[in-house]
């Protein structure tokens, strides 16, 4: 029986930014095969000085550093998860991921969180203790590579808190990962800058650029086999924020030069849409958030939040396909949903809203959610079905989904078949919780 909590908006990545802050950029690395030792200071501060040049930060203390096991890290990670996030925090994030159908009903966020972090930990820069901690299974190339990165954190944290900069957009998902993807991403880029300008490049020069900026992090590969098992979803906005948020700072720094470094702090991305698309970065293009159906009787909102563009992406990908995930994704222009849950029987209805650049849009997103719908069930009976209404029955219960103009609604998980009362607007009746 899933548990009461209070009626608030989550932070529904609040494991996804623990998560990320702890990663480093292993992806990136390649196979070696020396076990790495402590590097020296004189090291540390060579890298600090490096990523300084290029960055304008100042070097404002020396960074203690440490060496640190995989079973340390295995117990550093349930301490710090523990003290960080809120039992009902992980509770509401792993209900909307399942509701949503991102997730299988059997999936443990908390677990596969903590299995991913002993994974892939090679190096991780504690935002609280400001320290570095290095593993003792880190290769030598492994370390080299992430220290540059881990330092480009640091570097930042020292000329903004890192802490405050996710803190206060913590319970906005899109914004929580657009900052997630400023943080990562410029640790990445760095990473690669350091890199080329040691051979007597840089990424300024478009075709250095274009060979470096290229890379898939999320191909399976068979070296971190928790990555390559985890749902699409963990692994895609686990993998953004590098990938994505990487060429997102090179956009800013060929917009900006080396002010593009703190101008991405000191005036934030809003969504993943503007990570996506600096364009819309630079002209303060934001996302809607449609209204949704008011809570019916004896219900209170569970959690509320929007998808962006790369959830909704994901959610394409998923149960139809990436061509039409890369089709659709662009013309999101915003969405917003809430899981709502009965007062009486503690079930749980998911009401979400999306709104389209046209209707011609929507017509085509309508037509893929049906296909979303029937894939993420496994019993699926259609009572009602034209241009613009799907309806029927679920084992969670009776869904409706409609278009109007350029949005698509879906109420989803009802103990008895939904209707719309035409004209009512937001006050539309729920014939499941009406009587």
């Amino acid at each position: 029986m899933l548990r009461s909590v209070p009626s608030k908006r989550f932070p529904r990545h609040a494991l996804l930014i623990f998560l990320v802050l702890l990663l480093g950029g292993v992806w990136q690395t390649p196979a070696a095969t020396a076990v790495s030792a402590l590097p020296t200071a004189q090291e540390i501060d060579s890298i600090l000085k490096e990523e300084s040049n290029i960055t304008g930060f100042r070097i404002r203390k020396h960074l203690p550093f440490e060496l640190i096991t995989r079973d340390q890290v295995n117990q550093y990670i349930k301490e710090q998860i523990k003290e960080s996030v809120k039992p009902d925090e992980i509770h509401a994030e792993e209900v909307t991921l399942k509701k949503f159908g991102f997730a299988p009903p059997d999936f443990d966020l908390k677990k596969t969180t903590i299995d991913l972090l002993t994974e892939q930990a090679a190096a991780f820069y504690d935002y609280k203790r400001k320290k570095l901690f290095i593993s003792d299974w880190a290769t030598v190339n492994m370390r080299d590579i992430t220290l540059a990165h881990e330092l480009g954190h640091a570097l930042a944290d020292q000329n903004f808190s890192i802490k405050k900069y996710l803190d206060k957009v913590q319970d906005d998902s899109e914004a929580s990962l657009a900052r997630q993807a400023v943080v990562e991403g410029q640790a990445s880029w760095l990473m690669l800058e350091v890199s080329a300008r040691r051979a007597g490049q840089t990424l300024a020069d478009p075709a250095t650029a274009q060979r470096l900026l290229k890379s898939d992090m999320d191909s399976p590969d068979g070296e971190y086999p928790v990555f390559d098992k985890a749902p699409l979803y963990l692994r895609r906005t686990l993998t953004f924020p590098y990938s994505e948020g990487e060429k997102f700072q090179q956009a800013v720094f060929l917009h900006d030069g080396t002010e593009a470094f703190s101008r991405v702090f000191l005036r934030p991305p809003a969504s993943t849409a503007q990570i996506m698309h600096p364009e819309r970065y630079f002209q303060g293009i934001g996302m809607v958030e449609p209204d949704l159906p008011k809570p019916a009787k004896h219900t209170r909102a569970f959690v509320t939040g929007t998808l962006g563009e790369l959830e909704t992406r994901i959610l394409l990908e998923q149960y139809v396909g990436a061509d039409v995930a890369d089709e659709l994704g662009p013309k999101l222009k915003g969405s917003a949903y809430r899981i709502d849950e009965s007062k009486p029987d503690q079930r749980l209805t998911l009401i979400y809203a999306s709104e389209w650049s046209d209707e011609q849009a929507a017509t085509a997103y309508f037509d893929a959610y049906r296909k979303v719908l029937r894939d993420k069930w496994k019993r699926v009976q259609v009572s009602e079905q034209s241009a613009d209404r799907f309806a029927g029955k679920s084992e969670e219960g009776y869904f409706l989904v409609t278009r109007t103009g350029n949005q698509v609604l879906s109420e989803e998980g009802f103990a008895q078949p939904l209707s719309a009362s035409p004209g009512q607007g937001e006050d539309h009746v729920l014939t499941a919780s009406a009587r």
